[in-house]
């Protein structure tokens, strides 16, 4: 399995185990627009599947330190909580007042679900960083070589 592919994985399963602790509120906002619960708690997985499928491509020759997965790992965290507070705010903003509500959607998302985020992209950061490092046999780390013409 790629690493990148394997990276996707977990950053999904730990976003996911993040979105459920605080899947009471996350729940408060579905039905106040009126979208159902399992989408609004599926899309921070999804978002995070994206963007560590594309944080770690070639991660197996560009990362050589635990500390640079952590920070791709945070970039992932990031960019997820970015993700998450548009798709709030599109929903649930009305459009007179779309800027200042979107900062408070960012505050709000910021305080609530940012801890169970930040816990859960680093926990996945630190499983893929120390199999990036120990070159576990069943995961593959660079592209195959080129067939040979014979």
């Amino acid at each position: 399995m790629p690493i990148a592919v394997f990276a996707m994985l977990v950053f999904a399963i730990f976003t996911w185990l993040g979105a459920g602790t605080v899947e009471t509120v996350m729940n408060d906002f579905a039905n106040e627009v009126g979208m159902s619960t399992w989408i609004f708690i599926a899309v921070p997985g999804l978002l995070s599947m994206l963007f560590s499928f594309l944080l770690y491509q070639n991660a197996a020759s560009k990362i050589t330190t635990l500390r640079e997965s952590m920070t791709r790992a945070l970039l992932v965290g990031v960019a997820t909580w970015i993700g998450v507070a548009a798709m709030i705010s599109y929903m649930w903003c009305p459009g007179s007042r779309a800027l200042s509500c979107t900062s408070d959607v960012l505050l709000v998302s910021g305080i609530i679900g940012g801890g169970p985020l930040l816990v859960a992209v680093l926990v996945a950061g630190f499983v893929v960083g120390t199999l990036l490092l120990r070159r576990v046999t069943w995961l593959t780390y660079g592209r195959p070589p080129p067939p040979r013409a014979e």
